[in-house]
Order: structure tokens, then sequence, then C-alpha cells
């Protein structure tokens, strides 16, 4: 049974649950951080604005959209995922282009979408048979289609939009969450991360702005314990020198102790560099949090910046990080006067993903 009060990593208790608004909820997780305000990262860099987004959207659709819908992976042997549909499809509502949404839409619900539940396949092989080999979803991809959609459906007045999102965040809420112990978990896929003693867990998975959104479209308060315990697995579930997320986190079901996963590499690198771009985002990036991103960022600089750092040893990856991965820091605490990338010196689709979602939040921060 979930206790009603918890302490944090520091000691400090953690806020209870009770019925709150969405300012509220986020005072309340930022507590979790310490006991200060969520607060955005100070950037010299001037937040895009629409055009801005509109002119690295249309980069971004030229190099990586098919005429069919499809978001192509060219960092992954020309592969599509669940994940990039649901980037194109934030982009394309961020950019106003309802015309390629609704095919990117289109695409996703007919050649990857489940018919026992609204979740999705989460990889298509373009020169494989079948095309869709495993079907197994991927949680991510799920929450960044329902974002999108619940986001359309706002701008265009759609109600069959989010009602498609609140179908996919309830399956999600339905088959992608566990408890164990005293944490509601968010599991990042059906299958392959649950054993009788260890789930396995993404942290990029929790995309803080989809939870939000399920919270506010569904209204069911399980959204606000997911997103509460997600925050107390992020501040615990740090490594290394650097105290970061590695890309893969172990949770022991029997102590509720978290440890790097085995079977991946012990890296804060493509994964877990999404953690803190989610949080900025959704304005839940705590300022403890901030300070070992920005101590991170900054012991390398924008000209060393690594594309993964072994969180056992400490090694650094010999190249440098790509521009989305440069993007990201911008907006968490390096210390650059540089402008932000665009996509057309990105190397793939994943980078440039990165990029332009950095974009979307940054214009969404000057709007407020």
């Amino acid at each position: 049974m979930r206790a009603n009060s918890m302490t944090s990593d520091s000691g400090a208790p953690l806020p209870p649950r009770p019925a709150m608004g969405r300012r509220t909820m986020l005072a309340a997780l930022a507590a979790i951080g310490g006991g200060m305000s969520c607060a955005r990262a100070a950037s010299p860099v001037a937040p895009p604005g629409p055009d801005a987004i509109a002119a690295q959207w249309a980069i971004f659709r030229a190099q990586y959209f098919r005429p069919d819908g499809r978001i192509v992976d060219t960092g992954n042997n020309g592969q599509s995922h669940s994940e990039g549909q649901g980037y194109g499809m934030l982009f394309a509502v961020a950019a106003g282009d309802l015309q390629s949404f609704e095919v990117m839409w289109n695409w996703a619900r007919t050649t990857l979408q489940h018919t026992k539940d609204k979740l999705f396949s989460w990889r298509f092989l373009p020169d494989h048979d079948p095309t869709v080999p495993d079907t197994n979803n991927a949680t991510d991809g799920d929450l960044l289609i329902a974002l999108a959609l619940g986001r359309a459906g706002v701008r265009w007045g759609r109600t069959d939009l989010v009602h498609d999102a609140i179908a996919i965040y309830r399956d999600v809420l339905k088959h992608m969450t566990l408890q164990v112990g005293g944490y509601r978990v968010l599991l990042p896929g059906a299958t392959g991360f649950v054993t009788p003693d260890v789930v396995t867990l993404n942290l990029s998975y929790y995309i803080m702005p989809a939870l939000l959104q399920a919270l506010e479209l569904t209204a069911d308060r399980a959204w606000r314990t997911i997103m509460h315990d997600g925050m107390r697995i992020i501040l615990q579930a740090r490594f290394g020198q650097w105290r970061l997320p590695a890309d893969w986190v172990a949770m022991d079901r029997h102590t509720q102790v978290f440890s790097i996963a085995k079977g991946w590499p012990p890296r804060f690198s493509y994964d877990a560099i999404r953690v803190p771009l989610y949080l900025y985002w959704a304005h839940m990036l705590t300022p403890r949090l901030q300070a070992d991103y920005a101590r991170f960022w900054n012991h390398f600089g924008a000209d060393g910046l690594p594309a993964w750092v072994d969180l056992t040893t400490g090694a650094r990856s010999p190249y440098n990080a790509p521009p989305g991965y440069l993007a990201v820091a911008q907006c968490t605490g390096l210390a650059s006067v540089a402008e932000l990338p665009t996509l057309d010196h990105s190397p793939d689709y994943y980078s440039a993903a990165l990029t332009l979602l950095v974009y979307i939040a940054r214009a969404e921060e000057q709007a407020k």
C-alpha cells in the first residue's frame, strides 16, 4: 500500500497528492527536487518564434518525410518508428501544417496501430517481410503520438483527434503502468522489461508534456501519481561523477533500489539526453537537477560536448555530440552565446528531431 507521506533523497518530505490544479501540481512536483520552484534554465539564446519553427519544419519535412506519411530514421537504415511519427506529427502541429499532419497520422494509424488496443508497434522495416515483424510497442512513441493528437485537436478544433489522444492515453495507463512497491512506474513496452526481480525503465519515456496533457484530457488522477513517482525516480536514479541518468535503469522489485540496467552500455547518451529536455519543456527542471546538467555541459563546453559518457568509468565518447545534443544543452544550462543549431546542420533524423523539439519548447516559453 502506498504511504501517505514519503521522503526525498535529501530527506525532505515529499508532497502528498491532494486534488490540485496544474500550477499547484507543478509546484508540488518541484518540491520533490528540494523544495524550490521549477524554473527555466537561464539561456542567452533568443527564443525562436513561429516563423523559425515553420522554417525548421520545412527542412525536416524535406529530409525525413515521405509522401505516404512515413518519417524515416536516416541513422538506422531508413527504418521508421512510432517515436518518429510522433515527433513528425508534433512538428507539423507546431508549424500549422495540417495536411502533413493528417498524412502522418493516417500512416501511423493504418500501419502501426494495434487492433487489440490503441498502442503502436514500435518499428517499421521497409525492406523486411513483414514490414512490421515485432508488434511490441514503445511507450514513448505512444505518448508522443497522443501528445500530437491532443495538440492538433485544440489547434484545429478537431474533437475526433482529441478523442483519439484520450483513447491512447487510457491504454497506456491500462497496459503500460505497473505498481512496484511505493512507485507506479511507466513501462517502456508491453514485453521484455519485467522479471520477478527487476523492472527495466527508460527515464526518457517520461515525456512530461504528454503526461500533463493526459491529466488535462482524461482528468484521471493516476497521471498525477505517475508524474510524481517519475520525478522521484529521476531524482534518485542518477549515477557517476556527473549524477546523470543512464539510458536504461533497473529497479529492484523487492527493495526499490535503482541501478544502471544490465544489457545496455552504462551511458548517459542517446536516450537519456531527452530527460532534461522533457523536464525543461514541462517546466519541471528543478534547480537541483538543472545544476547537475549545467555542471556536466559546462565542463566540456559547446566545442567538446561528448555524444556519451560512461557513468561507471567516466570515459567519454571519442567524438563530439551532434547538434541536437548541443541544442538540449543550450536550453538546460550550457553557458553559450551561440544561436540554436539549424536543421540543415543535422547529420541525421534524431539530431534534427532533438533540435526542433528545443525550438518548440523555447517558443512556448516565450509565449507564456
